[in-house]
């Protein structure tokens, strides 16, 4: 990809993400403290992915919130989507409409 096809490609999210105000919904965030219903999710790392997570969100020049939850609604909706592809949950609903009866 040429450069100038980087430059406008870079400028074209910029402006994207930054319509999505997410400096505000942050500024947001800490000025609610516990009014908004927020659960803390804890996970033991590697150190060598923690030190990793922490210079990539450095490069990106957002925090590690931002990040993880972009991260984990992105692999939540791939593990929905091939879940409903491969029929996983096919059974449930049998199941719900069999106690429904």
């Amino acid at each position: 990809m040429s450069d100038f096809k980087q430059f406008i490609q870079f400028r074209a999210l910029a402006f994207k993400f930054e319509r999505q105000n997410y400096d505000l919904t942050e500024a947001t965030l800490a000025s609610v403290g516990d009014a908004l219903p927020l659960r803390n999710v804890c996970a033991k790392l590697t150190v060598e992915l923690s030190d990793r997570l922490d210079q990539v969100v450095s490069v990106l020049g957002i925090n590690k919130r931002s990040f993880i939850e972009r991260a984990l609604i992105e692999a939540m909706d791939q593990a929905d989507a091939m879940l409903t592809e491969v029929g996983a949950l096919d059974f449930e609903d049998e199941e719900n409409a069999e106690a429904a009866k």
